[in-house]
């Protein structure tokens, strides 16, 4: 705890500013946030995480880390802010420290794997049915627009999609 902020962020507060060269993460008590890029004056949503997951950019895993992600919250969010660094340094001293960063960086691997196998192997459709299997909460704390940018489509063909069932 000792290298934990606790902080609350309102709906729509930036969490983490895109352009940083800190190695900062957090864990989401309660809540929910999404991490975005605006290419050519256009957001793409890359992740949206809820209560007990960690979430950051991976660019800090760089040495020379970089971040090209805005976080914001989606709703109220209280979280834990820390530095990957600090936690890396207690976890090789500490084994059960370790164990909480390495099942960490299991889940992650997992969550990236499952992106980009969703956006190779389905279509619009299948995304959006597998999002409701994966995680139904995204559907109640999260507006149309960013889950559409999230699946990889207009807001228009998510409309359709979330209609038809």
């Amino acid at each position: 705890m000792s290298i934990c902020t606790y902080k609350v962020f309102k709906s729509k507060d930036l969490i983490l500013k895109s352009g940083r060269t800190d190695k900062k993460f957090f864990i989401t008590l309660k809540g929910s946030s999404r991490s975005y890029s605006i290419v050519d004056g256009v957001e793409f949503n890359c992740h949206l995480r809820s209560e007990g997951f960690l979430m950051g950019d991976a660019g800090s895993f760089n040495e020379n880390p970089l971040s090209s992600l805005d976080t914001e919250a989606l709703t109220n969010c209280h979280v834990l802010l820390f530095d990957m660094g600090e936690l890396e340094e207690i976890a090789f001293k500490n084994p059960k420290m370790m164990t909480f960063y390495l099942n960490n960086m299991k889940e992650i691997i997992v969550v990236f794997s499952h992106r980009i196998r969703s956006f190779v192997t389905m279509n619009a459709t299948e995304r959006y049915d597998h999002l409701i299997t994966w995680n139904p909460l995204y559907l109640k704390s999260t507006y149309d627009k960013h889950l559409a940018s999230f699946l990889g489509m207009t807001p228009l063909t998510f409309h359709r999609v979330k209609h038809k069932k």
